[in-house]
């Protein structure tokens, strides 16, 4: 029987090469701007669903751009003040209309 640990490796196998590392470079950049800007709103609920939602539509709004590990990143494409404001469009978005009851 093969594990979930297995599954998810092999998920991101090709040809022997784990490809698990390449990363969007602005995924830990949006969570860190995330856990800044969202105490400036109390009327969010915190639950998973909302964090998530906030997270997905903020990453939606960014260009993505996949490195991999070892890879310097030479350009700053997006501002603090750029990720800033996408996340508290999302928030406003997620606080209007939560994807729960």
């Amino acid at each position: 029987m093969t594990s979930e640990y297995e599954m998810k490796k092999d998920k991101y196998d090709s040809f022997g090469v784990n490809l698990a590392s390449v990363r969007n470079i602005w995924e830990a950049k949006v969570i860190k701007c995330m856990n800044d800007v969202l105490p400036d709103y109390p009327e969010f609920d915190y639950c998973s669903i909302c964090i998530q939602d906030v997270y997905a539509l903020s990453m939606n709004q960014i260009t993505p751009k996949y490195i991999q590990q070892g890879t310097v990143l030479l350009r700053k494409e997006y501002s603090d003040d750029d990720f800033r404001d996408i996340i508290e469009v999302a928030i406003e978005k997620v606080i209007k209309k939560p994807n729960h009851p």
